[in-house]
């Protein structure tokens, strides 16, 4: 069976609203909208989130946060991750490879967590202080 030979049953679709035709229908003269007020008029709509006067939800709770896109785009290794790397130049795209670094992001830091004993050559890749004097202190180097 291929998809285009699917049908849905009748008893899925509901028939549509026929407003306005006599009270036998059950929808006859005010045809479902009740008696007077915004939403009985034509073009009464109510936009969504108002409440009538009171004070809307979305404006009574506290705005708060802020996501830097920056941060968005970067990130975050602890020094022991290096070690999957052989020692000499890491670049972003070393890491990348490495899988360490997704390949949607755009940069990444190093921070101290974890003894690295091999010298590495940061090229393009941020660090932390501590994460730079423990490279440094192993013999590598942070451009």
């Amino acid at each position: 069976m291929l998809l285009n030979q699917f049908s849905v049953p009748n008893s899925v679709r509901h028939a549509r609203k026929r407003v306005g035709r006599g009270m036998g229908s059950g929808l006859g003269k005010t045809c479902g909208r009740g008696h007077k007020g915004q939403t009985s008029r034509t073009g009464g709509k109510i936009r969504p989130g108002f409440e009538g006067g009171q004070m809307p939800l979305q404006r009574r709770l506290p705005k708060f946060g802020f996501t830097s896109r920056i941060a968005r785009e970067t990130t975050c290794l602890p020094l022991s991750a290096l070690s999957r790397l052989t020692a000499g130049d890491v670049s972003l795209a070393d890491l990348m490879d490495a899988r360490l670094v997704r390949k949607n992001q755009k940069r990444a830091r190093i921070f101290l967590s974890g003894v690295i004993d091999t010298a590495y050559h940061l090229k393009g890749v941020h660090a932390t202080k501590g994460a730079r004097d423990a490279i440094i202190a192993a013999g590598g180097s942070v451009a």
